[in-house]
């Protein structure tokens, strides 16, 4: 089973390459899950992701990194047993830290875990902004990435772009940083992710 994280704070595009990318998994002939995390009670996304025909588990009322990370380790073992997907896809709530959710995998027990990679997802419209105010969420997000993309390309300015990539590069140089636009489909090759740093 492999695992995918795909951080980003809200309204960077989450859902949308979530979709796009386990619509290409599942083309491909894998079996994916996805495990939703929503900071309130009503799962939206959840909805979203089901009505496009994928498995989805929801973890409501907390961030899935701080509250509910003692949540994931049996969610992904019953998704293991009950579903055995080839890929699992994980979307955090968009204040998650990557790293301290990942911090509970120690004590997952389920089938072998073959890869596990963060992706972290960046708004060039916002960036900038958010970097000023949330220095500490976006840094933590941005560092945990093996694969950073920088989304909304069709949206951003030059100027926009240039200075998240330069964020990006000064918080994570070693990340593989792919750009594009999630509504039209990001190219990603999920398969070459372990190569990733």
């Amino acid at each position: 089973m492999d695992l995918l994280v795909v951080a980003g704070f809200l309204g960077s595009g989450k859902t949308t390459l979530i979709l796009s990318l386990a619509r290409q998994l599942a083309t491909a002939g894998h079996k994916v899950a996805i495990v939703e995390n929503e900071v309130g009670e009503i799962g939206i996304d959840g909805a979203l992701i089901r009505r496009a025909g994928l498995t989805v588990r929801e973890l409501f009322n907390g961030c899935i990194c701080c509250q509910l990370s003692a949540d994931l380790v049996p969610t992904l073992e019953a998704l293991a047993v009950e579903f055995s997907p080839d890929w699992v896809i994980i979307e955090p709530s968009g204040i998650a830290e990557p790293k301290r959710m990942l911090a509970v995998l120690p004590y997952y027990h389920g089938s072998p875990l073959k890869m596990v990679r963060t992706l972290t997802l960046v708004d060039p419209t916002r960036i900038p902004e958010l970097y000023e105010v949330l220095t500490p969420l976006i840094t933590a997000q941005v560092q945990a990435a093996d694969v950073v993309v920088i989304n909304k390309t069709d949206l951003a300015s030059g100027e926009q772009l240039a200075a998240t990539r330069a964020v990006v590069r000064q918080v994570n140089p070693q990340a593989l940083l792919i750009e594009g636009c999630a509504r039209q489909g990001v190219e990603l090759d999920l398969f070459n992710l372990d190569a990733a740093r």
